[in-house]
């Protein structure tokens, strides 16, 4: 026999008088060779050998019971002596067995790690890869004998195979430390003034799914630049694997042009939601697809239901012969539910309706913007949604709810048969089928870096298409900035939970955020953050300003109507009249009262006006003369902006009054628009009118149809949810002073939990 035949370990003869039944253990490249003391030769393979053993001490000898998968060794008759170094050199020989496997997976460890930041789904797939030596990585410890080439390795695997979320945090932390020093000079030139610590992380995290939480004033726009030029400056991506979408056509013209500014070399792609929806169905079809006008034109749309409405009530003998009878029903119950006329009128109140007159323009808005909500609902695969049609199953067929659900199913009717007709889309189905397209693959995404500004404006259709396309590459790259606390478009289709329950939608998530605002002051931010933070179920942000200021910045400032003033108002608002239309359609907050106010602002409301801005430009004329006293000239002449807000826009200066307003105060460059249209808005002075309790308050106490509550429940349970959202966006426009304006009659509910609350605002004259 060869030396190189002989056995590693020979088990000692009174061991086997004793009943020990091994003989000799080789050890073998490709694995453990047993003998027996019966001359039997038993071969097992190191790629089977499972390291935890167990060892049993005896009186004279010891015990080894190895397993290999379902096979079980028994070595007894180890002498105490010889325990120590078999159970090493077992290690050692089945590690050397394994050296190739090990060193692959290592090698692949490697690559990962060399791409910089690890994804939560790929740290995912690297521990499910790593799981199956997991027993030898928490044996690897008690090993004294490990190969020289292994240590390295099995030392890195050990460490991502036990890893935990913390530990990935640390470690991509480390990498985006890295990256934002490698590229600082990028970071300090992109924009007038260098990017925050907190900007720059966002621009540099690789997470699969990524939201940044920025506060009003927090500078989003700058981050969602100085991602896409980080991108490209650190070669992760071409001009043409990013996608950056924004909401209206007006934000993607500014974020083009702000990128075409900062970036001229790079054709990046920036589209609206329904653009992209009209191109990948372009795509896919071979041809544009036809949008009809229904979807461009509301007044389009308002006439198309308003001949079918009067054709189905004319024509007796059409397939909806019941429809005349059910829309006789439906007035009846909206006269009764308006409330404004005593009963014995209701019949003539009705006959109006019905040939068109007294409120019906009213009427037929609510029912046109009720069925397009209702359209949304069905194609909507939310869960409140289905939870939305379950109540409307249960509703009594004589509730105004199921009245009003009967009606808009028929309306809707002939909408969809319309459209099918000149084989045309409107918007929302124009995204549904784009998703759709997408998610069975016919179209194919080439964009692994999605971007999508204003977040918190985002529908449950958009978020589908979104996430079908980022599911089309496992390195697709999800990047989200937005507010939850600007969320103030539900009546448009917005859901507020696709943010604030952003990884039930998009799974494991880097959430970011942007908490330094260089808007307001400290002084603001102080009561808008508190206001809007009583509601828990928004995310908590903790804004720091970059302003300071000594004392309060949120000014209330009272009127008050005269007796007569107040008849006047009461007797003008049961006329039937017109007026300007509120920021928000009639579909989610319509009115208890069959007419509106006449008057777009009352004569003390006014004046406390002209005085707030006779204040503020004698303030300008002081800080003017400090200027010239101290012989500079830079900033002469400069106007103060000032921007007037409100509710709803009959209580804004028309334009006329506005006019007059700047020719009065040269000093102060005036604006005027409702809070909604406020939104990316700022100016140095913000002045809000009519704060004032009711319909036409603000927090806005209009009476919401019975349907369009159920169709757009308030999830959140909390009152004023997004009324509270819109005053804080109403605050945060200003970047030194807020004066609210408020009616000492009946006063705004903000207003009085302002006072009670402890914020820091004052009451002037």
């Amino acid at each position: 026999m060869s030396l190189s035949a002989l056995p590693d370990y020979s088990f000692s003869n009174v061991a086997q008088l004793f009943g020990a039944n091994c003989r000799t253990l080789s050890f073998r490249p490709e694995g453990a060779v047993f003998t027996t003391k019966r001359q039997q030769t038993y071969h097992y393979p190191w790629a089977s050998f499972e390291p935890k053993l167990k060892h049993y001490r005896g009186s004279f000898f010891d015990t080894i019971i190895l397993n290999w998968e379902d096979q079980r060794v028994r070595l007894n008759g180890v002498t105490k002596a010889d325990v120590k170094s078999l159970i090493d050199d077992l290690y050692f020989h089945a590690l050397m067995g394994n050296e190739a496997k090990i060193l692959a997976l290592y090698q692949q460890l490697t690559q990962i790690i060399e791409q910089g930041y690890i994804p939560h789904s790929k740290w995912l797939r690297l521990k499910s890869l790593l799981s199956p030596w997991a027993d030898w990585f928490e044996m690897l410890p008690s090993m004294n004998k490990i190969p020289t080439t292994l240590k390295s390795p099995l030392t890195h695997l050990r460490f991502w195979q036990q890893s935990q979320v913390d530990n990935l945090d640390k470690y991509n932390q480390a990498v985006m430390d890295k990256h934002k020093q490698s590229h600082k000079t990028l970071f300090d030139n992109l924009e007038l003034h260098p990017l925050t610590e907190k900007q720059r992380d966002a621009c540099v995290v690789a997470n699969d799914a990524n939201l940044v939480l920025a506060g009003a004033g927090c500078g989003k726009t700058s981050v969602m630049l100085g991602r896409c030029a980080y991108l490209l400056e650190s070669q992760q991506a071409t001009a043409d694997s990013i996608l950056v979408l924004a909401f209206a056509k007006d934000a993607a013209h500014e974020m083009k042009s702000r990128l075409t500014e900062r970036l001229p070399q790079a054709n990046i792609t920036v589209k609206t939601f329904h653009a992209l929806a009209l191109d990948i169905i372009k795509q896919v079809d071979g041809e544009r697809p036809k949008v009809s006008k229904l979807a461009s034109s509301d007044n389009a749309k308002q006439q198309f239901f308003k001949q079918k409405i009067a054709e189905l009530l004319c024509e007796r003998t059409s397939p909806d012969e019941d429809f005349r009878a059910l829309f006789c029903e439906y007035c009846y119950a909206y006269v009764a539910w308006l409330g404004k006329l005593p009963e014995n009128k209701h019949d003539a109140e009705v006959e109006r309706l019905l040939a068109g007159k007294g409120g019906y323009k009213k009427l037929l808005s609510q029912l046109v913007e009720l069925t397009m909500q209702y359209k949304n609902s069905l194609t909507d695969k939310s869960k409140h949604k289905s939870q939305t049609l379950q109540k409307l199953q249960k509703l009594a067929d004589t509730d105004f709810a199921a009245l009003t659900h009967e009606i808009v199913e028929v309306l809707l009717g002939y909408y969809q048969a319309d459209l099918d007709e000149r084989n045309e889309l409107d918007f929302d189905e124009m995204i549904i089928q784009a998703c759709d397209y997408v998610s069975n693959g016919q179209f194919n995404s080439p964009w692994l870096h999605i971007l999508v500004d204003e977040f918190q404006d985002i529908s449950q259709a958009r978020a589908s298409l979104v996430k079908q396309l980022q599911a089309q590459d496992a390195d697709s790259k999800l990047f989200c900035v937005g507010d939850d606390w600007q969320a103030i478009y539900q009546f448009a289709g917005s859901d507020i939970a696709v943010t604030t329950r952003f990884s039930d939608y998009f799974g494991i998530t880097s959430t970011l955020p942007l908490d330094t605002t260089f808007r307001f002051n400290d002084q603001i931010s102080a009561v808008a953050s508190k206001f809007v933070m009583a509601n828990e179920e928004q995310l908590d942000k903790q804004i720091t300003t970059h302003s300071k200021a000594k004392k309060a910045c949120v000014q209330i400032s009272y009127y008050q109507l005269a007796d007569d003033q107040k008849k006047s108002n009461n007797k003008k608002s049961t006329k039937k009249a017109s007026y300007e239309a509120a920021s928000l359609p009639v579909n989610t907050l319509v009115t208890a009262s069959v007419s509106k106010p006449v008057s777009k602002s009352s004569p003390a409301n006014e004046l406390l006006l002209e005085k707030k801005l006779s204040q503020l430009a004698t303030g300008k004329q002081k800080d003017k003369k400090k200027v010239e006293d101290k012989g500079e000239g830079k900033g002469e002449g400069k106007q103060k902006s000032v921007l007037l807000l409100a509710r709803f826009n009959f209580q804004l200066p028309d334009a006329k009054s506005l006019a007059a307003l700047s020719l009065q105060y040269p000093q102060l460059d005036i604006k005027a628009m409702t809070v909604h249209s406020s939104k990316g808005q700022e100016a140095d002075h913000v002045i809000v009118l009519a704060m004032e309790a009711g319909e036409h308050g603000f927090p806005c106490h209009k009476r919401r149809h019975p349907f369009a509550a159920i169709l757009q429940p308030d999830l959140s349970g909390f009152p004023d949810a997004e009324e509270r959202r819109l005053f804080y966006v109403a605050l945060t426009r200003a970047r030194q002073q807020v004066n609210l304006l408020c009616n000492k009659g009946k006063p705004s509910s903000f207003v009085e939990e302002l006072l009670a609350g402890g914020y820091a605002v004052t009451v002037t004259k």
